[in-house]
């Protein structure tokens, strides 16, 4: 095996990871938005990408399989194949589309979502089965547009799955799928290098010791407090979108 990282770099690593795979363990998605960001101050982007697809293919991969009982499969029926057309319309949007002002868009969306749903103080509202096809195809274009595909997801499900363990087990199983065909992509691109397994390999023992500690938090919060959770997290994705589309259009 060869050791991609200096032992600073690899210390600095896996706190990141094991503090990135805690939020998972809560809320079954966003821990790229901690782990791409920050490891790419010390390691290439085009290292970190495949690693942190493969450590999330992993926590979404334990967790899924741990809580599949609990999942709410018809959910999933309707959400999966859209979101599988929505990954490729994303290929094909990602040269069409304006970037940074597509990015911008999104990101004012889930900020301005986050802080509704932060504000709510009553029950969430059920809505019709219909949105599922809509969140898995904005999912999936999300994902490869962004590397950012569950916001969708978790805002439909806050909506349809009213059960803590059911909605984190639903969550997870998606994110296996939107997160597989990513790892997928970069494979067949390439850049799943021996270097980046290796990374994967050191790594990965920090993300589920991560995710087994937000598994412990996740039974001792309500319903009401996991949804603050999510929404706080969506906020900050989308102010990572946000910083993401000035940066771009500065560099332009």
């Amino acid at each position: 095996m060869t050791f991609p990282f200096d032992l600073t770099t690899f210390v600095i690593a896996a706190a990141v990871v094991a503090a990135a795979y805690i939020i998972f363990g809560i809320t079954a998605f966003g821990a790229a938005l901690f782990t791409v960001p920050v490891l790419t101050h010390f390691l290439p982007l085009d290292f970190v990408l495949p690693m942190c697809v493969l450590l999330d293919v992993s926590a979404a991969l334990a967790l899924g399989v741990r809580f599949s009982r609990d999942a709410v499969w018809p959910e999933l029926k309707w959400m999966v194949p859209l979101s599988a057309a929505g990954a490729v319309a994303g290929v094909t949007l990602l040269v069409a589309l304006p970037r940074p002002a597509t990015m911008a868009g999104i990101g004012v969306f889930l900020v301005a979502y986050g802080i509704y749903a932060l504000r709510r103080k009553e029950a969430v509202r059920t809505v019709n089965r219909a949105w599922a096809p809509v969140a898995g195809f904005t999912g999936g274009a999300f994902g490869t547009l962004f590397g950012i595909g569950a916001p969708p997801y978790a805002i439909y499900l806050t909506h349809r799955v009213h059960d803590k363990l059911a909605f984190r087990a639903t969550l997870s199983n998606m994110v296996i799928f939107s997160v597989s065909i990513r790892a997928v992509v970069f494979t067949a691109s390439g850049l799943m290098l021996a270097d980046r397994i290796s990374g994967f390999a050191m790594l990965v023992p920090f993300a589920l010791a991560g995710l087994w500690i937000g598994n412990r938090i996740h039974g001792r919060i309500s319903r009401a407090g996991l949804l603050r959770v999510v929404a706080g997290l969506l906020c900050l994705i989308g102010l990572s979108l946000l910083a993401r589309a000035f940066a771009t259009a500065a560099l332009a």
